[in-house]
């Protein structure tokens, strides 16, 4: 089984679990990536609101929010 990130506007919006990335791909529609539990490729495994870097092919996880005072 592989992960897939479904990417719109750079943005991660689902992961799910697939048998191949040409699978979601054709049955699913739009932009995905693969992408590994492990971080091994693109830097770390996404989740929705992460935004994908084109440039250096990585996930960049969302800015952390502050804690209430």
């Amino acid at each position: 089984m592989k992960y897939a990130a479904q990417i719109v506007n750079d943005v991660v919006v689902q992961v799910v679990v697939t048998p191949t990335l040409a699978w979601v791909r054709d049955n699913l529609g739009g932009e995905w990536l693969e992408c590994k539990i492990d971080g091994s490729i693109r830097g770390c495994y996404p989740g929705p609101g992460y935004t994908y870097d084109r440039a250096n092919n990585v996930f960049v996880p969302p800015p952390e929010e502050p804690e209430p005072a």
